[in-house]
């Protein structure tokens, strides 16, 4: 019979698109309520881009204030039905034990492959569920007793129930891409255009010339191209030959991303306080209500400085408080031109990092046609929506693997209202 016309091989309740994070929580949830689950992966192994979170330690979410972006309504209304303190009790019922470093969690072993183990073991454990991996999923289709699943590989898979939790294009090598996108668009689903988030900013080469590799604490302010500030940042700056990096700059790609995508000149600039002492080094989003303007530190720079002149030469003022390749790129400027370049370098931003370098991407599948109870399709029956392929992203420090852990277990608990009725 040609592959075309190969008929969908039964597999059981639910057919689970993707594992990942949202797609794994998913599975454990429906495997515990008595579900035969069989889960799709693309790649070699489940998990991939879990163990890369958090540069391998997976901060496993957020205790703070919730920052997401895209629909954030819907963001809040799946924490309002699965908060954090169910995820947690979802971790500890597998085993994990945890470690707080502020608002972020991680697991007490400070290595990803915990969380993933606690989650991959029980379900290759359990006879109710089959993990398949190198199975790339094309296309998502109705039929009269619920959804059939086609692979490039020719296979077909038919259950009651689907839950596509495939991801976004972010992180291409690890597992990330789109391939769900058209088939979704499909069955009536509407896409916002996705685009990198979290990602590093490319700027005029000049400007950032020479000061490769170097890493600088800074307040970050994201201005608009008449100098108003839109948003701000504080902690490390990592410095490349095309642009700069780092968690603070990441937060602000979306905000610059908008602007670009608009037509407008979004600035950087950076002051260099945290770094002579005047303001505390520390890692945040500056709140709206706290933004101040590019350059409003230049006096106390300036007092610093002339302190500094008491004892040292002018050659020698940032020596012992700026590394070199920044007081190198600074020599030779008068008191004042030093001042201002340390409380506003300023670099024009002309690009984002593409989706290689981005930990999520902006836009995706609307939520609006997704209960946030449940994250049922309400234009597919049997049909559900999780984690990064939803138009939700989150800021840094656990907030996105939070949502992504959330609507898995929403998922997987909202299956079996479906399968109960095959």
């Amino acid at each position: 019979m040609p592959t075309s016309m190969r008929p969908a091989e039964s597999k059981g309740d639910l057919i689970i698109i993707g594992g990942g994070a949202s797609g794994l929580a998913a599975a454990c949830v429906a495997m515990r309520r008595g579900l035969r689950v069989l889960v799709l992966e693309k790649r070699d192994r489940v998990g991939k881009k879990l163990l890369a979170t958090g540069n391998g330690r997976c901060n496993l979410m957020n205790m703070g204030e919730p920052v997401y972006f895209g629909h954030p309504r819907f963001a809040g209304e799946v924490l309002r039905h699965c908060p954090r303190e169910q995820v947690l009790a979802f971790f500890e019922g597998l085993g994990l034990t945890t470690v707080a470093d502020g608002d972020l969690l991680y697991p007490a072993s400070l290595q990803a492959a915990s969380v993933l183990d606690v989650l991959r073991l029980p379900l290759e454990e359990s006879p109710l569920v089959q993990l398949v991996t190198s199975a790339e999923v094309t296309d998502i289709r109705r039929e009269h007793h619920g959804l059939q699943v086609h692979c490039a590989n020719g296979q077909r898979f038919a259950a009651a129930a689907v839950i596509a939790a495939a991801g976004g294009p972010a992180q291409p090598r690890l597992s990330g891409a789109d391939s769900l996108v058209a088939p979704l668009q499909a069955l009536g689903h509407r896409l916002i255009p996705t685009r990198p988030a979290l990602t590093g900013l490319i700027t005029d080469k000049a400007a950032v010339r020479g000061l490769k590799g170097l890493r600088l604490p800074a307040r970050c302010t994201l201005a608009d191209g008449a100098g108003m500030p839109v948003a701000a940042t504080e902690g490390e700056v990592i410095f490349a030959e095309d642009g700069v990096s780092g968690v603070c700059i990441m937060q602000l790609s979306r905000d610059a991303g908008d602007m670009l995508a608009q037509g407008k000149k979004p600035v950087l600039s950076l002051d260099f306080s945290p770094l002579l002492g005047l303001m505390p080094r520390r890692m945040r989003r500056v709140p709206q209500a706290e933004l101040t303007m590019p350059g409003e530190s230049r006096a106390a720079v300036m007092e610093w400085l002339h302190q500094r002149t008491i004892q040292l030469p002018p050659e020698r003022l940032l020596t012992g408080a700026a590394p070199r390749l920044l007081a190198d790129r600074l020599r030779g400027l008068s008191l004042a031109d030093t001042a201002a370049r340390l409380a506003d370098f300023s670099l024009d931003i002309t690009g984002l990092r593409g989706f290689d370098h981005a930990q999520v991407a902006a836009g995706g599948i609307d939520p609006s046609d997704v209960n946030p109870a449940t994250m049922a399709s309400r234009l597919v029956p049997g049909l559900f929506l999780t984690g990064e392929l939803l138009d939700v992203d989150g800021d840094c420090g656990g907030h996105n693997l939070l949502f992504a852990w959330a609507s898995g277990l929403l998922a997987g608990k909202g299956v079996g209202g479906v399968t109960s009725d095959k």
